[in-house]
């Protein structure tokens, strides 16, 4: 005889969950753990700041309002460290929680040679610096046009960009390459760069395996490149992101010195970081934008209203 239990229930039979609601809900907390895990982080990009503000300002800022890198002028870096020496520069970033995120190339490729011969010779100090401050990466943009003949110039700059690619690898050191999307930026001159799968020969051409890319949003929207482009990818092709967005008018019109805070523009941006995502890459994207108003805000202002916006997107996706 089955025994009685409290409360006047009878025994319990075992609920069983149907298990594609078992598999959906696995399914789901798995996306979750792998978002979580799997997430990029936002840098700082003074440019959005205005006018020009002194480099523990921009630190500041960005640790108040949530930035956990800042993109960085190395060549003032470099100079701090040799003034003050390498830990006081750390424990700058260290007390604010941020990190060095990446730094434009600080050398003008294109100079002539002996210029550039000089130029190179610092570059490896400042690359030793970077690494040191645990920020790995810089990179350039190559001319969408040039006068002359294309291939020419291609030889040249894959030359110079072979040398600048050994000097940072010495350091580990990563170099990052961007290529300029509008029709607007080739109007005039011989096409050379200006669509990723261009950018993706020249890093091919060159040979290093410390070469990748530089992805501006802007750029990939205005040269018709594809998310599957960017799902093609690999996480260590990628050295840096731009994230911004483009004004509500036709490609021809596009403009580089136009461009929209992340979500209020006509780029698929949710899209885009979502497929960023799924190749793995868990690195910087940092809003490069000149204008949209923000350089008329208080920069604590303009940092908060971008910041907001991109984790709006990163939220959706």
């Amino acid at each position: 005889m089955m025994p009685k239990l409290g409360c006047g229930l009878g025994p319990r039979k075992e609920q069983r969950r149907p298990s594609g609601i078992v598999t959906a809900r696995w399914a789901s907390s798995f996306i979750r753990l792998r978002r979580r895990f799997l997430s990029m982080k936002w840098s700082l990009h003074p440019v959005i700041l205005g006018g020009f503000l002194p480099f523990e300002e921009q630190l500041a800022i960005a640790g108040e309002i949530g930035y956990e890198g800042l993109d960085v002028d190395i060549g003032y870096l470099h100079g701090l460290v040799q003034d003050r020496g390498i830990g006081f520069v750390q424990e700058l970033f260290q007390r604010h929680g941020v990190a060095p995120a990446g730094a434009g190339l600080p050398l003008d490729w294109r100079a002539p040679d002996d210029v550039f011969s000089a130029a190179l010779k610092n570059l490896s100090a400042m690359a030793k610096t970077m690494a040191s401050l645990g920020c790995p990466r810089t990179f350039t943009w190559m001319p969408p046009a040039v006068d002359g003949d294309p291939a020419d110039y291609r030889r040249f700059m894959v030359g110079r960009f072979r040398e600048i690619g050994r000097a940072l690898g010495d350091h580990g050191v990563r170099f990052g390459l961007e290529w300029i999307g509008p029709p607007t930026c080739r109007a005039s001159g011989a096409p050379l760069v200006h669509k990723m799968a261009h950018a993706l020969q020249v890093i091919e051409e060159v040979g290093l395996d410390n070469l990748g890319l530089l992805i501006d949003s802007w750029h990939w929207f205005t040269a018709e490149d594809t998310l599957e482009e960017l799902q093609g990818l690999r996480p260590q092709q990628v050295v840096h992101v731009h994230f911004v967005d483009a004004p509500n008018k036709p490609l021809a019109e596009q403009v580089d010195m136009e461009r929209e805070v992340p979500g209020r523009g006509i780029i698929p941006l949710t899209d885009f970081y979502r497929a960023l995502r799924s190749i793995g890459y868990q690195d910087f994207l940092a809003v490069e934008i000149f204008g949209a108003g923000l350089r008329d805000m208080p920069p604590r202002q303009a940092a908060a209203l971008v910041k907001t916006a991109c984790d709006q997107i990163a939220a959706r996706a």
